[in-house]
């Protein structure tokens, strides 16, 4: 099509209800089950509140994924970094619970913060 098609005010309007036409097209809905339950519904405790005995965790089969699940999750290493730089060496007994608090992370993330400090010398 020609560039004028695009600047004539009636042809714009055509493309701009053709393309809105593809947004609220009815028939693309159709084929979605009804049945999928909402997952954002679903409640579930918060690990937070959870007791929680490392020596346990570290000899469970799911340890070394819920290390690697934590350690891809994109903010992992600036949480890793201020939590080694800022709020470790302040407070070098500082428990899971209470660095995932600090940083507002899941306690799995605390855990492996943890697991990867070395303390300097």
């Amino acid at each position: 099509m020609c560039p004028s098609f695009w600047t004539t005010p009636g042809n714009f309007r055509l493309v701009a209800m053709l393309k809105q036409s593809k947004l609220t097209d009815d028939d693309k809905r159709k084929d979605k089950p009804k049945n999928v339950p909402n997952i954002r519904s679903i409640e579930l405790e918060s690990g937070r509140f959870i007791d929680i005995d490392v020596a346990d965790f570290k000899g469970h089969p799911l340890w070394k994924i819920l290390i690697e699940t934590a350690r891809n999750n994109p903010l992992f290493a600036g949480n890793a970094g201020y939590a080694h730089n800022h709020i470790i060496p302040e407070n070098p007994t500082i428990t899971p619970k209470e660095l995932a608090y600090k940083l507002s992370i899941t306690v799995g993330e605390a855990l492996a913060i943890l697991e990867g400090y070395e303390p300097k010398s």
